[in-house]
């Protein structure tokens, strides 16, 4: 069995003002810098031994200070990157639905077969993510790593975790700033346990 750490990014100022993501993302919060020290400390006893982020901007913070906290080096990996919200990106919900209502709600109410403008499709993105997170486990045999993710790409890896429809992808998405913890069978690339902790972003 392999031990898997999985945090999300602290709250970015695009978090606080309701808005979609972007690729290249926004910086952290005063309160998010302060929440990743405290999930620092938290997963200081567990010991993990190396952090993987992608190099969006939140991303990088988040795995920064990590790294810092828990003294460990910080790594990338491009296909950990937050879901392309293409031309949503940057907008506010009502911005979104003033604009284009009906893809909106198909949005909301079963996401798995929509694509933002331009953007990807949450297969697509679920895919990417867990290949990622399969090559960083077959690249780093020894390692306890921890990867950070953003929202959306987080709910996604939860779905696939724990056998999650993606049209209920909503109900997997963290409502606070956590951290979580899945051992992954080897063999087969499989969850066998799932325990879920969380740090409140206050």
């Amino acid at each position: 069995m392999r031990l898997l750490y999985i945090v999300r990014t602290g709250q970015t100022l695009w978090d606080r003002e309701g808005r979609t993501d972007s690729l290249a993302g926004v910086p952290l919060t005063d309160d998010g810098c302060e929440t990743i020290r405290r999930v620092g400390l938290e997963l200081a006893p567990h010991e993990p031994t190396v952090v993987f982020s992608s190099s969006g901007e939140a991303e990088q913070q988040t795995a920064k200070i990590l790294g810092k906290t828990l003294s460990l080096k910080v790594r990338s990996n491009e296909n950990l990157s937050e879901f392309d919200f293409g031309l949503w990106q940057g907008l506010t919900v009502d911005e979104i639905k003033r604009r284009q209502p009906r893809l909106y709600k198909q949005w909301v109410e079963k996401p798995s077969g929509i694509r933002p403008p331009d953007g990807e499709i949450l297969a697509e993105a679920q895919e990417r993510i867990w290949k990622a997170i399969c090559d960083v486990l077959k690249k780093n045999k020894k390692s306890t790593p921890v990867i950070v993710l953003k929202p959306v790409v987080l709910s996604l890896l939860r779905c696939r975790l724990e056998d999650t429809p993606l049209d209920d992808v909503w109900d997997c998405t963290p409502a606070r700033f956590t951290w979580e913890s899945y051992e992954i069978n080897e063999s087969d690339q499989s969850p066998s346990r799932a325990k879920v902790q969380g740090a409140s972003d206050g």
